[in-house]
């Protein structure tokens, strides 16, 4: 590929990208779908950079510094996991109303489902009929929260996770001195996920944590105390292990499923429950109240 993206694997996705900047066929809206933690905003920021700068995505330029610092005078950010409300909105479309100094006038917005309805009311005039040269690139973590007037309007640019196997094999090329016992469980908890995956050969207590939860999980599984169940709900909540528990008994339970264990649709039904129970915290319902309703289901 003629660009350095930073992130590992998607050379379909890349080169999709690539080919239109090269052809000049550059869509008005892209949204960039697909799993958390596998470098989508990373890629949309890239993006930018090819299109703002006047030397090819240089990395040296003034230009590029400014984007990937996200400090471009016309390359707006909306980036966090709080709600994208309508006067956040009216202010980036009142913005983008005004004539840039730049090649293009670019929105960032990370999670587009953070959008609430008025806000994205109020984002649509402008989606469907931008001024100048304007570029929106969007990302999301599920695509069926995205509303559908708002994919309709977008080029769509679908990320995976990548295979246990090529995700192994690219760790040990940046960590070579690490054992093949790391590499493996690396692999095996990020779950396809590329930035999982380097965050967790990077921060080895974090490993350490994810193989004491995941043990913890798999006693659940075959112990159903619910005391013991509650008092570690506690403990999760006070540790701030949440998400890694969520990601560790979404792990197991897949794991399950594929040995055919003769439990197959409780382990599908319970995944259902976890990808509700996550939804639940992504709105702050209390996160013991819903671990607590998790557990029942195990």
């Amino acid at each position: 590929m003629k660009y350095n993206w930073s992130i590992i694997g998607h050379e379909k996705q890349l080169k999709q990208i690539e080919q239109d900047f090269a052809s000049g066929n550059v869509a008005h809206a892209y949204l960039l779908a697909g799993p958390n933690s596998i470098g989508k905003f990373t890629v949309a920021k890239k993006m930018a950079g090819i299109l703002q700068c006047e030397k090819d995505f240089c990395h040296e330029c003034t230009t590029c510094t400014q984007v990937l610092k996200g400090s471009h005078i016309d390359t707006t950010e909306l980036k966090g996991k709080d709600s994208i409300k309508i006067a956040e909105m009216r202010k980036v479309v009142e913005k983008f109303s005004r004539t840039g100094q730049s090649k293009y006038k670019i929105l960032l917005m990370q999670s587009v489902e953070r959008m609430t309805i008025p806000a994205a009311n109020s984002f649509l005039k402008t989606l469907e009929e931008p001024s100048g040269n304007t570029v929106f690139i969007m990302t999301t973590n599920n695509i069926g929260d995205v509303l559908p007037t708002i994919l309709s309007r977008v080029r769509t640019v679908k990320f995976g996770n990548v295979s246990l196997k090529y995700l192994q094999g690219k760790m040990k090329e940046l960590y070579p001195d690490s054992t093949e016992d790391v590499l493996r469980k690396v692999a095996l908890f990020s779950m396809g996920k590329t930035g999982k995956a380097l965050n967790l050969m990077e921060n080895p207590d974090h490993l350490v944590e994810c193989v004491e939860v995941y043990n913890k999980v798999q006693n659940f599984l075959e112990y159903r105390d619910v005391v013991e169940r509650f008092s570690y709900v506690s403990e999760l909540v006070e540790e701030e292990r949440v998400e890694t528990f969520c990601t560790m008994l979404t792990h197991v339970l897949r794991a399950k499923i594929l040995q055919g264990d003769g439990e197959t649709m409780r382990y599908i039904k319970t995944l259902s429950k976890i990808h509700d129970s996550a939804m639940l915290l992504k709105k702050n319902v209390n996160k013991k109240l819903v671990l607590e309703n998790l557990m029942l289901a195990l």
